[in-house]
């Protein structure tokens, strides 16, 4: 049933990493509505761990009324299994607002402290330079998409009011009430999962799968403007980009559109 699949990372307690792969085939349809799961025993045998890891991951499965235990019968996929699905997006908060989705933001933290050592760099400050750290979490459509991490220099972050944020995203204050001329950006994208900081703010278990994004904002005259670190529920947020074919020496390789 596990083929292929590796569950000795160990970063991930081995029950979640076997609630994971059970809940992936049971919304999958795999195992169908009113099916009857391999028991315990079979199941311990299978991902080779104790019959105790199995019942903690059945326990999650069931908090979730994904699956019925049956005494004396056994471990049933439920009738109508509950949907976790929910909308996906892509794009910035302002492509999601022109859309017409209706998203809002908390507030979790708006703090003057010393640059972080490894951004010094990216922001191109000298090292104990004050900035401005904003931590908050951006709902779309009521229910958690990101978590957003920001430091500013000092002598932009302390021009912003922390209300404005909760009406306006960053970077148009930035640009129409700083008058920051905005020009370009530096981005990483990467894979990451929920530590347990992150888990109850998103509303996802720790360990689930995240996209990270850090970015670095310049004006006009090239400076740093902003530092940001995005976290998305990867269930609810992808990312795309259009690749035009273009040679390159003397082969050809794939470049943003």
């Amino acid at each position: 049933m596990n083929k292929g699949v590796t569950i000795n990372n160990k970063a991930i307690p081995l029950y979640y990493q076997i609630e994971t792969i059970l809940r992936k085939k049971i919304l999958s349809g795999e195992f169908s509505p009113g099916s009857l799961l391999p028991s315990e025993e079979a199941l311990a045998k299978e991902f080779e761990v104790s019959r105790i890891t199995v019942r903690q991951a059945l326990s999650l499965l069931e908090n979730d009324e994904l699956i019925i235990r049956k005494r004396g019968k056994g471990t049933f996929v439920s009738e109508k299994p509950v949907s976790f699905e929910l909308p996906k997006f892509t794009g910035s908060i302002e492509d999601l607002i022109s859309m017409g989705i209706k998203t809002s933001t908390k507030i979790i933290d708006f703090t003057v402290t010393q640059v972080p050592k490894n951004i010094t760099d990216s922001l191109e400050l000298p090292k104990g330079s004050k900035v401005v750290r904003i931590e908050r979490l951006r709902l779309a459509e009521k229910s958690p998409f990101s978590y957003i991490l920001n430091y500013l220099p000092y002598s932009i972050g302390k021009k912003i009011k922390p209300d404005h944020l909760l009406v306006k995203p960053l970077l148009k204050i930035l640009e129409d009430d700083l008058h920051i001329d905005l020009a370009e950006a530096m981005q990483k994208i990467e894979a990451t999962i929920a530590d347990s900081y992150i888990a109850p703010l998103l509303e996802v278990r720790v360990g689930d799968p995240l996209l990270k994004i850090e970015r670095t904002v310049f004006d006009s005259s090239k400076r740093a403007v902003e530092f940001v670190t995005v976290l998305y529920r990867a269930d609810r947020y992808f990312y795309t980009a259009r690749l035009q074919r273009k040679k390159i020496e003397n082969s050809f390789g794939w470049s943003i559109a």
